[in-house]
């Protein structure tokens, strides 16, 4: 299957793959290590081979006995807080300031909480939080000339190893140094030689600082699985997964947290089992819908041959917004429109996160597929749809 596509899309056979559609954070600075909103591809949001935190587990609160007789009251659970201001100075060449550039600055405000929640997006993070972000200064005389994109109002934030993180949705990227105590993050780095959009160059010097505090709060936020799911899907509910978040054969599937139609956490790991195939789907991706239309007829096949198979598509809004949110109504649709009894969840930056590392920058691309065995382990994974024959084929090889 070729599809034909818009000039800012390539493709290659029967998948869409993904030139700069992942520019973190707002577009306006270039370089691995660069302050932000990097104009580079996927490749330069890998996944870590750590993985410090566990996803899933129980869901329930510790309690704490109230004495003989007494009621059991929950014990309170606290998330760190995060707030303050990073300041960008732009600093032109003469050849971009000839052209009508102007050194500059703009400074960003920063608010939000911890976030366990998406380990996969730093899984080497020792802390991750989820902040609002606002430009408060600067915007239009600064921001605007190293960049026409609308700044990102939410990003990701973190730190390892004294490094400062930061992402959009994806795989959070190296962005400077993070000094850190117990109550605060200071955040230090520099970027020289960047493009500037009127010819020459510029360069970026960041710095700012981060007050950390602590609330009474879910450090995951919500993102608990219930204790059966009301949409009806599998619940095996095993051990924690404290793995990395890296797809390799023979491995563990990377474990994440996901909403779905009835607006449920569901647990990747629950599907354990059965043979379980993850797909990262686009909705205007024509290769990902003639994946959905095909798919209940490969699974009645499958159940025909005694041999259940489970099927999870992680969702995303479009090509053109490979990070943004699956809305409820977007995967009501989509499960409508194809007929699909499997799980259709909203993807989180899961897809991304995790295929591109796997599968290579330059070949990642919609759909992306992995076919797991009973016991969550990784048999193969490609990228690309032409019929269901090739996970067929991995499936029943191994099944033997």
């Amino acid at each position: 299957m070729r599809q034909r596509l818009p000039s800012s899309i390539a493709v290659r056979s029967a998948f869409f793959t993904l030139p700069l559609i992942l520019a973190a954070c707002g577009g306006e600075e270039t370089g691995t290590t660069g302050p932000t909103d990097t104009t580079t591809t996927t490749g330069q949001g890998t996944a870590g081979s750590g993985g410090s935190g566990g996803t899933g587990g129980s869901g329930g609160a510790n309690t704490a006995g109230g004495g003989s007789g007494g009621m059991i009251e929950p014990q309170p659970v606290y998330r760190k807080t995060v707030t303050g201001d990073v300041t960008w100075t732009v600093t032109f060449d003469d050849t971009a300031k000839a052209a009508g550039a102007t050194d500059c600055t703009y400074t960003r405000h920063y608010q939000g909480i911890e976030d366990r929640s998406a380990k996969w997006l730093c899984p080497d993070c020792e802390i991750m939080f989820s902040v609002d972000v606002q430009v408060v200064s600067g915007l239009d005389d600064c921001f605007a000339q190293v960049s026409s994109a609308t700044p990102n109002p939410k990003e990701w934030i973190g730190y390892a190893n004294g490094i400062y993180r930061r992402g959009a949705g994806g795989p959070m990227t190296e962005q400077g140094t993070a000094t850190v105590t117990d109550t605060s993050i200071g955040v230090v780095n520099l970027v020289e030689g960047v493009e500037a959009s009127v010819g020459g160059t510029l360069k970026f010097d960041v710095a700012g600082t981060l007050t950390v505090g602590e609330e009474e709060g879910d450090p995951m936020n919500g993102w608990v699985p219930p204790a059966q799911y009301a949409c009806g899907w599998p619940k095996a509910n095993p051990e924690p997964y404290t793995g990395d978040y890296l797809l390799k054969k023979g491995a563990t599937v990377p474990d994440g947290l996901f909403k779905d139609k009835c607006q449920e956490t569901v647990r990747l790991h629950d599907f354990k089992g059965d043979y379980l195939i993850v797909d990262m789907s686009a909705i205007d991706c024509p290769p990902c819908q003639a994946m959905a239309s095909e798919e209940e007829a490969f699974i009645a096949d499958m159940d025909a041959m005694g041999i259940k198979v489970n099927m999870v598509t992680l969702l995303c809004p479009s090509l053109s917004n490979v990070l943004g949110n699956t809305t409820t109504s977007m995967l009501k649709v989509w499960s409508q429109n194809y007929d699909l009894t499997s799980p259709v969840l909203g993807d989180r930056g899961w897809g991304i996160s995790i295929f591109e590392p796997a599968i290579g920058a330059d070949q990642i691309g919609y759909p992306s597929w992995a076919v797991v065995d009973k016991n969550l382990k990784v048999i193969e994974f490609a990228t690309g749809y032409d019929s269901f024959d090739t996970m067929k084929s991995i499936i029943l090889a191994d099944a033997q």
